[in-house]
C-alpha cells in the first residue's frame, strides 16, 4: 500500500479548480452573447445568402434555413450525394482572411455556410459582412 493516499490527493487536488453552479443559478457565456442569440445571428446570415442564391439563381434550397428560428416547417431537400459534395466543397474551400480574423468560429460559420448549399461565391461576398461578423462573435 506504497501509493494508497496518492491517489485520493490527485482526486481532491482536481476539484479545488472545478466551479460548481448552484441549482438554477445561470452560467453566463464568457463573451456574453448567448446560445440564441448566437443561432440567431447565425441565421440571419443564413436569411442574407439564401435571399442572394434564390436572386441570382431563381431558387434557393431550403437546406440554407433549416433549423432556423422562423424556418422550423423546413426540411432538408438536398439528395445525399448533393450533402456530400457541398460537404467536400466546403472542406475545400479557401477561408478568406477576413474570415480567418474573426477566431474560430469565422471559418466554421464559412463552412458551414457553403455545407448547407451556399455557393462559395455567395459566401466569399457575405465573408467580409457586418452579418457574418455578428455570426462569429461568440
Amino acid at each position: 500500500m506504497k501509493y494508497g493516499i496518492f491517489p485520493g490527493i490527485l482526486l481532491l487536488l482536481a476539484g479545488c479548480g472545478a466551479q460548481v453552479a448552484g441549482p438554477g443559478a445561470a452560467v453566463a457565456p464568457v463573451s456574453g452573447v448567448s446560445r440564441a442569440q448566437a443561432i440567431a445571428a447565425e441565421c440571419r446570415l443564413l436569411e442574407e445568402a439564401h435571399r442572394r442564391v434564390a436572386s441570382a439563381q431563381g431558387r434557393a434550397s431550403a437546406d440554407i434555413l433549416t433549423g432556423c428560428p422562423g424556418h422550423e416547417t423546413l426540411r432538408d431537400e438536398m439528395p445525399l450525394k448533393a450533402q456530400t459534395a457541398a460537404l467536400r466543397r466546403a472542406n475545400a474551400a479557401q477561408i478568406p482572411p477576413v474570415v480567418q480574423g474573426l477566431g474560430v468560429q469565422g471559418p466554421r460559420i464559412y463552412r458551414r455556410m457553403i455545407t448547407r448549399g451556399v455557393p462559395e461565391a455567395v459566401a466569399q461576398q457575405l465573408a467580409a459582412s457586418d452579418l457574418m461578423a455578428q455570426a462569429a462573435r461568440r
